[in-house]
This record gives C-alpha cells, structure tokens and sequence, in this order.
C-alpha cells in the first residue's frame, strides 16, 4: 500500500489509502441499505412510512453532499459534474413528485400501477447505484495510476 501522506503535488485528501476508505463507504452505505430494505419488508405499514420517510431524508442528505463535493471539483470537470448533478436532483424530483401523486389516489389499479413503478424506479436507481460504483473504481485506479506515474516522473527528473 502506498504511503497516505500526500505527495508534494497532491492535494490533501486524494491519497490512494482515502480513496479507498471512500469505497469502503460505498460498501457500508450498499450493506446498510440492504439491511434497511430486508427488515422493511415484515415492517407493519406505519413503521414501513417512518422507514420510507427515514430514507428519502438520507437520500436528500446525499444529495446535499452531492452539490457541496461538486463544488470542491476542479474547474475542468466542475461543469460536467454540475450537469450531472442537475439532471440527476430533476430526475428525482420529477419521480418523486409523481410518486406523491399517485400515493393520493385510491383507486386500487392505480396504486398497483404506482407500486409497479415504485418498484421498477427502485431497480433504475439501483442500476445506476452499481453504475456509479464501477465508475468510482475506474476513477478511483486512474487516480492511483496517474498518481503512480506522476511520482515516478518526478523521480527520473530528479
């Protein structure tokens, strides 16, 4: 494992051991949510709300942390990120406010209708979760490796 302390060049935070406690993360947050959706599952329909409620403000925290990392990103990929971001907060807001109201209708048709696409949202969030996740690994190695090379040009040079 390489040295954490950052190289002369290398911002504070980017050393290959923090990145890979950042996907460390990544596995705790995808356990945990797999813990959560699991005993949501024989939860009672108020305690299943409470759950729903719980998560969607953990989702909204992320995405807040989303918006303050995209801000810390450097000016050549700041607006790409920022494309992003905003796609991704319409997108959700878009489903989220169709979920609303589909959840006021009684109509039983409806509310399988809604519950099929609840549940067909879910499987596309959790596509791009994995998406995301092999991007963050690909990213994660060109940075070693860009590290890597970048010592090691400092080295010859010296």
């Amino acid at each position: 494992m390489s040295d954490p302390t950052p190289q002369k060049n290398q911002a504070p935070g980017t050393t290959s051991d923090g990145q890979v406690g950042r996907l460390d993360e990544l596995s705790r947050k995808a356990q945990e949510a797999q813990r959560t959706v699991a005993a949501s599952v024989a939860e009672d329909r108020q305690k299943l709300s409470a759950a729903v409620a719980d998560a969607r403000d953990k989702a909204e925290q992320g995405t807040q942390r989303l918006q303050a990392n995209g801000q810390r990103a450097k000016a050549n990929v700041a607006g790409t990120w920022n494309q992003v971001q905003t796609s991704w907060q319409e997108h959700v807001g878009s489903v989220r406010e169709k979920l609303e109201e589909r959840k006021a209708e009684r109509d039983v048709k409806r509310l399988q209708s809604a519950a099929d696409d609840a549940e067909e949202y879910a499987a596309a969030t959790m596509d791009f979760a994995i998406a995301a996740i092999e991007e963050a690994e690909y990213a994660t190695l060109d940075a070693v490796l860009a590290r890597a090379e970048a010592d090691e040009a400092a080295d010859a040079a010296k």
